[in-house]
């Protein structure tokens, strides 16, 4: 599997166009509830340490991401990219910690969702391709399951596997996501 970044299937353009464009105007996805200060000050940490992650300072990045967290823990969007940094280091338990978080936060109505106002990004773009990382995240634990002889654990991971990948495709996910998701399902069969 490429370890390609999640975040860069959803918004790596998005956030990267940002930056690029100056200050980051941060958009709330509905009008019911505008995001708390808090929640604004860890949405624009998250912003930054993604820019260092981005240009390989990982450990830089990922500290970023986990101090937007002491800021908001109930920021969805850095659960999600929490997630992705555990997916990306094989961190299974951690990465399905952060993604079903971020997931179950994500369409609370004071989740921003856009660093700019001049970026569309919806509550289910990211949701599609969470969705779709998170699929393979319960495939990555089924595994794990099926080497300590657990066979009712892997089961389980693996309807989750099942359900979660075809939930991912049916809100359309990104290219990247898509084939993934496509590629495993193709195991159900």
């Amino acid at each position: 599997m490429n370890r390609r970044s999640f975040i860069g299937t959803v918004t790596a353009g998005l956030l990267a166009a940002a930056l690029a464009a100056g200050p980051v105007v941060l958009i709330a996805r509905t009008s019911f509830a505008e995001p708390s200060q808090k929640r604004m000050e860890a949405f624009k940490a998250l912003v930054s340490a993604y820019a260092a992650y981005r240009e390989g300072r990982e450990a830089e990045g990922r500290d970023g991401v986990d101090r937007a967290l002491v800021l908001d823990p109930n920021l969805a969007y850095a659960n999600i990219v929490r997630g992705e940094i555990a997916w990306k280091e094989e961190d299974w338990p951690a990465a399905q910690t952060y993604f079903e978080r971020g997931l179950r936060l994500l369409n609370q109505p004071d989740q921003p969702v856009s660093p700019s106002a001049t970026i569309s990004i919806s509550a289910k773009d990211i949701e599609a391709d969470t969705r779709c990382f998170l699929g393979h995240v319960y495939i990555k634990r089924a595994q794990q399951a099926s080497r300590r002889g657990r066979d009712q654990e892997e089961q389980r991971f693996l309807g989750l596997a099942n359900k979660s990948l075809r939930a991912g495709l049916a809100l359309s996910p990104s290219e990247e996501a898509r084939e993934m998701a496509e590629g495993l399902l193709r195991m159900f069969r």
